[in-house]
């Protein structure tokens, strides 16, 4: 047995991708989702696509189609929303964690919870390419979501980054966000 285990483990087969069905990983309550704004179950469906994607590494357009096309096609704008949401991801990925890679001291990227991770991603992906969406929006639905899918302190580490991110990129002048409720000052702060 011994010598079976040190053969494998010097030999070692390659690792294949788990096979895993997506109905198999999310257990949606149609009811619920009825209730939800449609852009929140679009954020939900996405994270689920991301998940299902690093889990099985399959096709991502495949995965859309499978998990969302259905519960967002009564609302073509929330089905637009998601696919692009998707697209801009997977896009510029590289960009993304470089971005949260900044931001986490001392903690390594990869031990990260995935849930925590993809919804940080979701964030800084509508922080940076979907200017009609208030940055607020953004990091109060993904803390709802994780509520939902994550941990009890999962929200306060997403917001903690999602700031640190938004921040950096006020600063950097890449927020680029526009239209009414979007800009951070109040009344008194105007001209």
């Amino acid at each position: 047995m011994e010598n079976r285990l040190r053969e494998n483990y010097i030999n070692p087969e390659p690792l294949k991708r788990p096979e895993i069905e997506t109905d198999e990983m999310f257990e949606n309550d149609p009811e619920r989702d009825q209730r939800l704004p449609r852009r929140r179950l679009a954020r939900e469906r996405v994270l689920q696509i991301l998940y299902a994607h690093e889990l099985s590494g399959r096709d991502l357009d495949e995965l859309f189609f499978e998990l969302a096309q259905a519960d967002l096609s009564v609302d073509e704008t929330a089905l637009t929303f998601g696919r692009d949401l998707v697209r801009e991801f997977a896009q510029h990925r590289d960009a993304i964690d470089k971005l949260i890679n900044e931001k986490l001291t001392h903690w390594d990227f990869r031990r990260v919870a995935m849930i925590d991770r993809l919804l940080i991603q979701i964030g800084i992906t509508e922080l940076l390419f979907f200017p009609d969406i208030p940055p607020k929006a953004t990091i109060n639905e993904l803390i709802e979501i994780a509520k939902d899918y994550s941990t009890e302190e999962s929200g306060k580490f997403i917001n903690g980054i999602l700031h640190a991110v938004m921040t950096e990129l006020q600063k950097t002048g890449d927020l680029k966000k526009s239209g009414r409720g979007l800009i951070d000052r109040s009344f008194n702060d105007r001209e």
